[in-house]
């Protein structure tokens, strides 16, 4: 019985060893920010905030992070920012991959001011001058949205985005040719910067509309149908009117 006893005894402190060792081996030693090619050099300050947000601490066990978390603190508060991943180096090293977000989209709130989002619908900042530069978004209602906040009920514009950038319009590219975009009740307008206006119906697969109008558009209008009227799909496939 004895025996027994001290066989028991040995294994929790041989647990209890192995259990303080590995949380010494995988305590965090090092916190890291790395940025993208395209992202302008953070400074100390900026990289220092970005881990103090995260929560990701040295010596905390390695296996404690939570990433969603931490993306949701550092996105929230640095609403310009995207984190890309949260990766574990072992034994004890956290880095935090970060981007720059890219303005898309122009939206007039009440009192004059501008929400602009990126390709995610994300509000990167709130401007009291509007950027002509960017897309400007009407038929959205969203005047109690903040900072770092994504765009309630935006599956019709996040479709549309998509489809977009499967036509290589991304970020910049697709500000630059798309000058506007009106959401209505059952159909989608594309103002694009030639003139001419693209008539999406509102459907689950409008990212194919999308698509497809833009190959009208590219390959079948002719150069006045590129440059005014309207682009839009019946029973037969894509046209082109003067006027709807």
């Amino acid at each position: 019985m004895r025996k027994r006893l001290w066989i028991i005894f040995g294994i929790i402190v041989s647990l209890a060893v192995i259990s303080v060792m590995a949380y010494c081996v995988f305590s965090i030693g090092k916190v890291d920010v790395n940025t993208t090619i395209d992202l302008a050099v953070l400074s100390n300050e900026e990289k220092n905030k970005i881990v103090e947000l995260s929560g990701i601490e040295k010596g905390k066990n390695i296996f404690a992070i939570d990433e969603d978390i931490a993306i949701q603190n550092i996105e929230l508060n640095m609403p310009t920012l995207k984190v890309i991943s949260i990766e574990r180096t072992f034994p004890n090293g956290v880095y935090i991959y970060i981007t720059r977000r890219t303005p898309v989209f122009s939206l007039a709130l009440s009192g004059g001011k501008y929400a602009i989002l990126d390709r995610e619908l994300k509000v990167i900042s709130i401007d009291d001058v509007k950027n002509d530069l960017l897309t400007e978004l009407v038929g959205v209602t969203a005047d109690s949205i903040n900072l770092g906040e994504t765009l309630p009920d935006s599956r019709i514009l996040a479709a549309v985005v998509k489809g977009a950038e499967r036509c290589s319009f991304i970020n910049a590219r697709f500000c630059a040719f798309y000058r506007k975009v009106v959401i209505e009740e059952s159909f989608v307008y594309l103002t694009s910067n030639t003139g001419v206006v693209f008539q999406l119906p509102v459907s689950s697969n409008i990212d194919e509309s999308v698509i497809g109008s833009y190959g009208y558009y590219y390959d079948g209008a002719s150069e006045k149908g590129k440059s005014e009227g309207y682009i839009y799909l019946d029973k037969h496939g894509w046209y082109w009117k003067a006027e709807l």
